[in-house]
């Protein structure tokens, strides 16, 4: 019988059902470390996972951590695993000592384990129960890594979450202080020739300041009594590309405003459901429209500290510059979840439409009320509708006219009754039926497993195949509609 030792100087994580990661001073030897701790002291049961799979290529490979030459395990494993799988052939990977004294099922299925929890990103590693279900053989190793997975890992280094969303580290954002007069000139002292919208955060300005337009949106007087100038402008990156650029603000007694870059092509909103405005949105740029939101709600989710939830996301504040490259608009009034909460109470408004059911129930948010809100707007996106069908005076969510046409689709592979008329024969089928399940898994699926938005750009770009999200036995949620 073996024990683990130490566990009593470990880390607690408070019973919170979902965190992505804690402030820790993390002390061990560097080789188990997960890669991905880096200099943002961030560590989470995934950091645990990592270490478990470098102790089970000591395992497999009877090897040392370190060679005299200073080459890792991990490092000469990487190819080694790669070849063994593909040639059949263990002898090179597998220690020596071990000869034919092993059963061969049970050393891939242990391979397998390795790979998917030392080379997957941190995002995408296994969690310790579906390795032991691996191990004792009660479920497929497909379901924590596939072939494909294993060919790509072979060297090259592993995918950060940086990586995958294309985030820069060094960055030093000095947004500007401007005076209540500066901004007065800017937009012709809040001329409606200039005013862009009439919000409920605010009304919103065209403005021109030091030769460059700008939309200066100026806070109702809720939002601003609760917002101070640091926190306006603060709390993140404003220079990553699917946000909608900060440029700076005005924090005078009860003035308060925020100065943005000005992104010339309205909302997706707008271009989907406009009813003067003839011209469609093609295949191509919908999907860089939804992997380009996908991708900034995984960063306020999964990147940024404390996690950022918008709690209001829809088509009308997605918007798009003249190349229809998706900008999120409104995340500074977003609401903040400090490390250790999952939810907190919130008075932000959640338009028809776009509600998780367990928002509509008892006013609580989390990021998956978010996951829920990108899910319809991938309805949007796939089938041209808006959220809520309006007919007359009949209207209908249009998350509960699509479950039966999904159901029909899913059995029947069939799926043009759910895609825009507009995209018919104009659209890659794979590519949709891609977003089609990334938008199941948000809407239909209930609340705790809904997928991250990093597993959805995954999936929308071709990385991991959609069944990692959606499968066929999940289509019994869409008789009941959303679940909590």
């Amino acid at each position: 019988m073996k024990n683990i030792a130490d566990f009593s100087l470990a880390n607690f994580l408070p019973d919170t059902g979902n965190i992505n990661h804690i402030s820790s001073i993390l002390r061990g030897t560097n080789i188990y470390a997960d890669p991905e701790y880096g200099d943002k002291q961030r560590v989470s049961e995934k950091s645990d996972v990592y270490s478990f799979g470098v102790v089970l290529l000591e395992l497999i490979t009877g090897r040392e951590l370190s060679d005299k030459q200073g080459n890792t395990i991990v490092n000469w494993a990487r190819s080694q695993i790669g070849q063994a799988l593909d040639n059949d052939d263990y002898t090179v990977l597998v220690d020596s000592k071990l000869e034919d004294m092993y059963n061969k099922e049970e050393m891939i299925r242990m391979i397998y384990c390795a790979a998917a929890s030392v080379y997957k990103p941190s995002y995408s590693r296994p969690t310790m129960k579906q390795i032991i279900g691996v191990l004792e053989g009660t479920i497929s190793h497909e379901k924590i890594i596939d072939w494909k997975d294993i060919k790509t890992i072979q060297g090259r280094p592993t995918t950060s979450l940086e990586s995958l969303l294309g985030i820069e580290r060094a960055q030093n954002f000095s947004p500007r202080m401007f005076s209540f007069e500066e901004l007065a000139i800017a937009t012709r002292f809040f001329s409606n020739n200039r005013m862009l919208g009439d919000g409920d955060y605010g009304r919103v300005y065209k403005g021109e300041l030091d030769g460059m337009a700008v939309a200066i949106k100026k806070l109702s007087l809720w939002v601003g009594a609760q917002m101070g100038g640091e926190q306006m402008v603060n709390r993140i990156n404003h220079d990553y590309q699917y946000l909608n650029k900060l440029i700076g603000y005005c924090n005078e007694e009860s003035d308060k405003f925020l100065v943005y870059e000005f992104v010339p092509n309205k909302t997706l909103r707008f271009h989907l459901h406009d009813a003067g405005h003839k011209k469609t949105i093609d295949w191509s740029r919908r999907k860089k429209i939804a992997i380009g939101c996908a991708k900034g709600l995984a960063y306020l989710h999964e990147f940024c500290t404390p996690t950022i939830i918008l709690g209001n996301f829809t088509s009308g504040i997605i918007l798009l510059d003249n190349n229809f490259e998706p900008k999120i608009s409104d995340f500074e009034l977003a609401q903040e979840l400090p490390n250790f909460v999952t939810h907190i109470s919130t008075e932000a408004k959640i338009y028809r439409g776009y509600g998780a059911p367990e928002f509509l129930k008892d006013g609580k948010i989390n990021e998956k009320v978010d996951v829920f809100s990108f899910g319809v707007v991938l309805l949007e996106l796939i089938t041209g509708k808006p959220s809520v069908i309006r007919e007359g005076n009949f209207s209908m969510n249009l998350i509960a006219w699509v479950a039966p046409q999904l159901t029909q689709a899913f059995n029947t592979h069939n799926y043009n009754s759910i895609i825009d008329v507009e995209l018919q024969n104009n659209c890659e089928i794979i590519e949709m039926i891609q977003m089609i399940h990334c938008a199941a898994a948000c809407v239909y699926k209930p609340a705790k497993t809904r997928p991250k938005l990093s597993q959805i750009v995954e999936v929308l770009q071709g990385n991991m195949k959609s069944e990692s999200i959606w499968i066929y036995s999940d289509n019994t949620y869409l008789k009941d509609g959303p679940q909590y």
